[in-house]
């Protein structure tokens, strides 16, 4: 079995809400002790560099699957799309994004998530990877965190 572990980079997380996602990650992690651990090691860090952290605590490096982009473009070499993708033929991806923007945000602000229309948490591009795994016929599961 592989999971996919993505979602939101480190600075759309409050201090709290990177507890929460933190303690998220790992339960994911410990509740599938044989499985493959997928991430996308995103430069943006946050979740995808928190399962990859995590894993390693938990004694399950050997279970790392690293899937970082070679470029950061979305159709370049190896480039996003190709990435999410390599993450979406996972069995299960799970999802973890913020709810709120914390105060301190100081990028692009969306009033909903474009890939999946909803205003229940901030954007991502994790969302996308996620509708890809559904659309693959995998288990999608979207965990959102309360950032305050």
């Amino acid at each position: 079995m592989k999971i996919g572990i993505v979602g939101n980079g480190e600075d759309k997380f409050t201090e709290l809400g990177k507890l929460r996602a933190k303690l998220e990650i790992f339960k994911i992690i410990v509740s599938h002790p044989n499985a493959k651990i997928v991430s996308g090691h995103s430069r943006m860090g946050g979740v995808d560099i928190w399962t990859e952290e995590i894993s390693k605590l938990c004694g399950r490096e050997s279970d790392l699957d690293v899937k970082a982009p070679k470029t950061e473009s979305w159709d370049g070499e190896y480039g996003y799309k190709a990435r999410n993708i390599d993450i979406a033929i996972s069995d299960i991806v799970f999802v973890i994004v913020a709810d709120k923007y914390p105060e301190d945000y100081r990028g692009r602000k969306f009033k909903e998530c474009y890939h999946c229309y909803t205003n229940s948490h901030v954007k991502s591009g994790a969302c996308w990877t996620g509708k890809k795994a559904t659309e693959f016929g995998n288990q999608a599961k979207w965990i959102i965190i309360n950032n305050w």
